[in-house]
């Protein structure tokens, strides 16, 4: 009954979620044109425009964001793995972990769900740019537009979360009840252990609740200031500084917590072998950048230094998206094959 309940959870959310993140699709792509025509023409109207775009866009966005919700609820609630009595004490002989069950609490930015994660998280810096910066609506606000765009765009043609929503996830529960339907204890077995570790170790885990969100909130608040530096570069106005800056603070603040957090998890997890990651060492590489930005803005008045602050800003959100990248194109404990 469990099951039935769950994939019916499934179904539901495939066809409330894509008709969400197609009119998210189209909104964008008409923002993405504004904005572009907001950055050659500056036309005030057009600014208008944009900035209800955004607003509607940001509320799609919060919508698809809440049908997850939903659908991890439903899974939580409809899932039930009951360990059989020797799998139960093996767990307990080897990993001094008591329990008879476990449950599904599966964070929100996993699989094809963290692209879509890392938009909402933008989304609403662009938010606050459109309230809190009127000045800067021809010139940063458009350029995070057109990030936007860009994002929800691979969200919808390369990771699009409602097409196939959770499809890890769905392979390991729908196994685990293939094994408990075959009635064979050395299946049954098998699953119980494979199902442990990654509810136990991964969806349940306190770091996987923590660690992901905070980088991309990060990237989301650092990839604004790669679009105030653009300007920074190109017009020496302290309004662009003021907003890189401010949004450096919060994203190297969010970026340290996250790594700070990641650490215990990866030595828990992967021993000795964490520390040659690709993506481990890409992300200190990363703060070191975001690091060495803080500190020359403290010498901005100096000859050059706006400039070569500038270009370190533009520079640090380059190596963000490298590393970011390593995900998917370099083998390793973060590799996407994975997850």
């Amino acid at each position: 009954m469990g099951y039935q309940e769950y994939l019916a959870a499934r179904e539901f959310v495939t066809t409330i979620g894509q008709p969400i993140i197609t009119y998210t699709l189209i909104v964008s792509a008409v923002l993405f044109l504004l904005s572009v025509y907001c950055l050659v023409k500056r036309d005030e109207q057009v600014i208008e425009y944009s900035t209800t775009l955004l607003k509607v866009n940001t509320t799609l966005l919060a919508l698809g964001f809440l049908v997850f919700a939903w659908f991890h609820f439903k899974i939580y609630s409809t899932i039930e793995v009951v360990y059989p009595d020797y799998v139960a004490a093996y767990v307990f002989q080897t990993s001094g972990i008591q329990l008879t069950s476990s449950r599904f609490a599966i964070p929100l930015w996993i699989e094809a769900e963290k692209m879509y994660f890392w938009a909402l998280c933008l989304s609403f810096f662009a938010w606050q740019i459109a309230w809190k910066y009127r000045d800067v609506a021809t010139t940063v606000l458009p350029v995070v537009n057109i990030m936007l765009s860009f994002l929800i765009g691979i969200s919808y043609f390369y990771a699009n979360p409602f097409a196939d929503p959770l499809p890890v996830v769905h392979s390991e529960i729908t196994g685990w009840t293939q094994a408990i339907t075959s009635q064979d204890p050395q299946f049954i077995g098998q699953m119980s252990m494979q199902v442990f570790g990654r509810v136990t170790y991964y969806y349940n885990s306190m770091y996987m609740w923590t660690h992901p969100p905070m980088l991309f909130i990060a990237y989301a608040s650092l990839a604004v200031t790669f679009a105030a530096c653009l300007f920074m570069l190109l017009r020496k106005e302290v309004i662009y500084d003021r907003i890189a800056y401010s949004h450096a603070k919060i994203g190297y603040l969010f970026l340290t917590l996250g790594m700070l957090i990641g650490y215990p998890w990866a030595v828990i997890a992967w021993e000795g072998d964490w520390w040659w990651d690709p993506k481990i060492n890409g992300s200190i590489m990363m703060w070191v950048l975001y690091s060495a930005y803080l500190h020359t803005r403290i010498y901005l008045n100096r000859k050059y230094m706006w400039e070569a602050t500038a270009i370190l800003g533009i520079v640090c959100f380059a190596s963000l998206v490298f590393t970011y990248l390593l995900t998917y194109v370099v083998p390793g404990i973060h590799s996407v094959a994975q997850t």
